[in-house]
């Protein structure tokens, strides 16, 4: 008689507030295929010569057996925990559990970086899956995925050499952005590795679409508040100027700050002063209108003498006192 494989199914219990080690941590055992005629008397062997589970000293090997890795912190120390199977002889069933874990001892943050880097590589290379213990470590385990994905990973060569590899079964990093998703091949594996990176770039994407539809709807408020007042008889210089103050994305997204109501020092006054990203700065005087540019006969009307005048007096001024005109916009 054979017995089964599969053991009595287990109680359905909300998990999400565990961390990912406490999983694992309740005992689960599988029961083997085994012959219940020679059941004992396997048992009675293994205990014969003493049979131990040994730790396997090479990093690979150890690797390649795990169920799965855990990526932990523990007082500011990253930490890497091993899931694998042992055998339990008083049951004689395999268990699930944590075996080891992973301490790493320097104190150098790029050699720990790249100790760290290095072990979820060789899982990745091997389609052993690496989880964060909770979901706040999410953002910290990425970080080692995206220099595994750009850079790659090291090994220790026969004579002690660090040797730079890649895995033949590595995604690249533009296969993760959003306008990509659709050439996604679903007959690769994807690891919980993958499925965070995903995660993290469609949420970027969301947050900038989001940021996107905020800003066109708050520029359509604002240029229907400003065609409102242009298509009124009484349009002045001052309903403009508060119009504009209230919305400057009017003036275009350019511009890191506007300040309205800027002084050359005690000479001039204009309407705003649009500092931009560059540092370049941009003067601005507002006027009516319903003011004309050009006379019937093609000259400059006078306010259009009057504007070009006041830009030249201002340039001679700023010219004349570049250093102070620059610190009353920085500071």
């Amino acid at each position: 008689m054979k017995r089964s494989l599969f053991g009595p199914l287990a109680v359905i219990r909300d998990d999400k507030m565990k961390t990912r080690l406490e999983h694992w941590n309740e005992e689960k055992l599988i029961e083997l295929f085994i012959d219940d005629s020679k059941n004992e008397l396997i048992k009675d062997y293994l205990k014969s010569i003493n049979f131990e589970s040994k730790i396997l000293s090479d990093q690979v090997e150890l690797i390649q057996n795990a169920k799965e890795l855990i990526f932990d912190i523990e007082e500011g120390k990253p930490y890497i925990h091993v899931i694998s199977q042992s055998l339990c002889l008083d049951t004689f069933k395999l268990k699930n559990e944590q075996i080891l874990k992973f301490i790493f001892d320097s104190n150098d943050e790029n050699d720990l970086f790249e100790e760290v880097r290095n072990i979820i590589a060789i899982a990745l290379s091997l389609d052993i899956p690496v989880y964060p213990n909770t979901p706040k470590l999410e953002s910290e385990l990425i970080k080692y995925y995206k220099n595994i994905l750009e850079v790659g990973f090291t090994v220790l060569g026969e004579k002690g050499e660090r040797i730079k590899l890649k895995a033949t079964n590595s995604k690249d990093i533009k296969d993760f952005k959003a306008n990509n998703l659709i050439n996604i091949d679903t007959t690769k594996y994807w690891s919980a590795l993958d499925l965070l990176l995903l995660k993290e770039n469609l949420h970027d994407e969301f947050l900038k679409l989001n940021n996107a539809q905020r800003t066109l709807n708050y520029l359509e408020v604002a240029i229907k508040s400003l065609e409102s007042a242009l298509s009124t008889e009484n349009r002045n210089e001052n309903t403009l100027q508060s119009i504009l103050t209230k919305n400057p994305i009017l003036f275009g997204i350019e511009y890191s700050k506007i300040i309205p109501k800027h002084r050359l020092g005690s000479e001039y006054e204009m309407d705003y002063a649009l500092e931009k990203y560059s540092g370049l700065i941009d003067l601005v005087e507002i006027e009516s209108s319903n003011l004309k540019l050009f006379t019937k006969q093609g000259n400059p009307t006078k306010d259009l003498v009057h504007a070009e005048q006041q830009i030249i007096d201002w340039l001679n001024w700023i010219e004349k006192n570049n250093s102070y005109a620059n610190s009353k916009v920085s500071g």
